[in-house]
């Protein structure tokens, strides 16, 4: 199948990136950053289209859309007026949460306050148990019905013991309800999340409703302004790296939370493939937060639960739970646009809050005026006028320097070297961490892995990072400041169906298997139904999820394919306890065996050809040359000048730090002691400590 145009075009908190690319040989026809629209993204996305609509015909084109219009409604409290729909007796699971904490030995923990009040709770006089009988019949659903409509709420969020189950009475109250109050969000965990654990369920349903009416509001006016602009079709990237069609993203939003820093994930390991480099720690530094994760032999790390909303004015919290399949990515509030400010006790602190797309930076002219990273660059030279080119920033160093004195400075008898360096120094050392989360306190070397930088501010800083967790290289990747909107065109469509099957293993029997995959199958093809057409058939894999019984935690076991027989008790036992020794490094000879759950994963081509992009030449050869030598500012506050490369004018090319090398809507920072290596693609190589051989 061939479309006219592949477009990606990622929203992020500073600014929107956009990639577009020939539908037939994936070649890049542009690519180019605007400004974000905070009060309504989809306006940024628009402004992109109409810009790609002067170089390229637009009609027929597929545009692939990272989006955090669901994680800014969470973060910024303005979601729905929702309701919870609870077994009588399980309406406050949602306030009783789990005793784990974000901060094991910390005694003023802070929780996220709940979605939902307590005069919005609600019970349902009904009762399931685990094997899905029907102990107590549902009553009261008319009452039930009466008390919701009068409580005006915008989304109802559904949610019984044991629904995964058996989810007859959930069914019926929604059908209660869609009737009685019309235009609502209503949502049902055996629906979004049909899985045992009853406080990971509830609130990953109650989160779904109640970003739920926003996200959907957003995609179909999204949706409705790209058709009347001739774009073919519009999907939506997923947290788990898949892509999805607005009518099944509207439905579950809750697997949006991740949508951006997933796709930047998904173009991490495309290009770990296509350079033969397997092991990479992709870190991404944007404008408002900063986000690492791992790429191990290819392929992204992923997840079956994380926690939304981690946190709240500055403190690490307990966020919201969620079930819902996501890649493994740490995030921090360290980005570009990070303000610096003192805090009480007179220390120097750097995010998590942040100057945003507006007013931004105080060196971005738009009526900033707290100091931010960027404007501590901005001090420093190491980012000028030049950067931001075409990019609708109006450049002022000046007004970043004036912020640092007037907030940094001036209050701590500091000089602009010293304030602009501590900031950079700060932000450095959180980011260092961020990697030894993923890293060294899982038992992995970082000298295993190199590190790739992409967005904005990620190549301007990953030589520092790379030399504080010990890393042997850095790589920047071909497009960096656009990585995550080309990670958006990689992706195929993905969706994850599961549900709990609790049982002993020597218990399974092969027709209960046969018959839950069945059920599976159809909710997957029901999915696949709102999708654009693909390249070739769908392809399904199958997993159960099991654990020793006694522990808490699963892990996935392939089955085989969709059309493929099922593995005997025996050969279940032996990947199981094979996956575990990989895992964990011993086995438990003695210990029984439990299925917790059963998943299929159907994928489908939607005919992206961006990964050539990670592996083409990219740039015709040019003479390595310094493109200008700019003034920069030394720790010591002594001014000197350094040459600026530009990558793309520059293949071939070896170099020694100090430099600067501007690449793609980024610039990467080459430290003295640092050489660094421009290839054939736009990639640039930075061994730290050591010379290129």
């Amino acid at each position: 199948m061939v479309r006219s145009h592949l477009i990606g075009i990622d929203v992020g908190g500073t600014f929107t990136d956009a990639v577009v690319l020939d539908g037939v040989d994936g070649r890049l026809l542009a690519a180019f950053k605007l400004p974000s629209t905070p009060d309504d993204p989809g306006r940024a996305v628009l402004e992109a289209v109409a810009k790609i609509a002067q170089i390229a015909d637009v009609r027929g084109a597929l545009l692939c859309h990272g989006t955090t219009v669901g994680t800014n409604t969470l973060i910024q409290r303005k979601g729905a007026r929702t309701a919870l729909v609870a077994t009588r007796g399980f309406a406050d699971v949602i306030e009783l949460r789990r005793q784990a904490r974000p901060i094991l030995y910390g005694f003023d923990v802070a929780i996220s306050e709940p979605l939902v009040p307590p005069a919005l709770r609600f019970e349902a006089d009904e009762r399931v148990d685990a094997e899905g009988r029907v102990v107590t019949p549902l009553d009261g659903l008319e009452a039930l019905a009466q008390e919701l409509a009068a409580a005006e709420v915008d989304a109802v969020a559904v949610c019984l013991l044991h629904a995964y189950a058996n989810d007859t009475h959930e069914a019926r109250i929604v059908a209660a309800l869609e009737a009685a109050l019309p235009g609502v969000f209503i949502t049902r965990s055996s629906d979004v999340c049909p899985e045992f654990k009853e406080y990971e369920r509830s609130s990953t349903t109650v989160v779904n409703a109640y970003i739920g009416p926003s996200v959907s509001r957003y995609l179909q006016r999204l949706d409705a302004a790209l058709e009347a602009r001739g774009i073919e079709r519009l999907v939506v990237v997923k947290s788990n790296g898949g892509l999805t069609a607005p009518k099944n993203a509207a439905a579950y939003p809750v697997h949006l939370i991740e949508s951006g820093p997933a796709a930047g994930l998904i173009a991490a390991a495309a290009y770990a493939r296509a350079s033969g480099r397997g092991n990479l720690l992709a870190l991404d530094m944007g404008g408002t937060t900063a986000k690492a994760g791992l790429i191990r032999d290819g392929e992204p790390s992923t997840s079956g639960e994380f926690y939304a909303d981690r946190l709240v004015e500055g403190r690490d919290v307990g966020g919201y739970a969620i079930r819902s399949a996501v890649l493994d990515l740490v995030e921090i509030g360290a980005g570009g646009g990070s303000l610096a400010w003192i805090d009480e006790a007179g220390v120097l602190k750097v995010g998590p809050r942040s100057a945003g797309a507006d007013p931004g930076p105080a060196c971005y002219g738009r009526g900033g005026n707290r100091p931010t990273v960027t404007d501590a660059h901005a001090a420093i030279g190491t980012i000028t006028a030049h950067t931001f080119t075409g990019s609708g920033v109006a450049f002022e160093r000046e007004a970043a320097i004036a912020a640092l004195q007037r907030h940094i400075a001036g209050p701590l008898g500091w000089s602009i070297a010293r304030a602009a360096y501590a900031i950079i120094d700060i932000a450095v050392a959180s980011m260092a961490e961020m990697a030894r989360l993923l890293t060294v306190q899982r038992g992995l070397d970082p000298r295993d892995f190199a590190v790739m930088a992409t967005g904005g501010a990620g190549p301007l800083h990953a030589a520092a990072v790379g030399a504080e967790i010990g890393a042997l290289d850095v790589i920047v990747p071909p497009f960096p400041g656009m990585f995550s909107a080309l990670g958006a065109t990689l992706g195929f469509v993905r969706h994850e169906v599961v549900r709990t099957f609790l049982r002993p293993l020597e218990a399974l029997k092969p027709e209960r298997l046969i018959e839950g995959f069945r059920d599976l199958f159809r909710r997957a093809e029901a999915l696949l139904a709102a999708e654009p057409k693909g390249t070739s058939a769908p392809v399904f894999e199958r997993y159960l999820e099991a654990r020793f019984v006694g522990q808490l935690f699963e892990l996935k076991i392939p089955l085989g394919s969709g059309d493929a027989g099922f593995p005997s008790a025996a050969q279940i036992d032996g990947l199981f306890r094979s996956a575990y020794k990989k895992e964990y490094g011993f086995d438990l000879p003695e210990a029984k065996i439990e299925i917790v759950n059963m998943r299929l994963v159907a994928t489908l081509d939607i005919g992206s050809e961006g990964e050539t992009l990670l592996r083409s030449t990219g740039v015709a050869p040019r003479r390595g040359e310094p493109l200008r030598r700019t003034s920069f500012l030394t720790r010591s506050g002594e001014t000197t000048e350094i040459p600026v490369y530009r990558a793309a004018d520059a293949p071939g090319t070896t170099l020694s730090g100090p430099a600067i090398i501007e690449h793609f809507g980024s610039t990467a920072w080459i430290h003295a002691g640092q050489t660094a290596a421009i290839g054939p693609n736009g990639h640039i190589l930075i061994r730290l400590g050591g010379a290129i051989p």
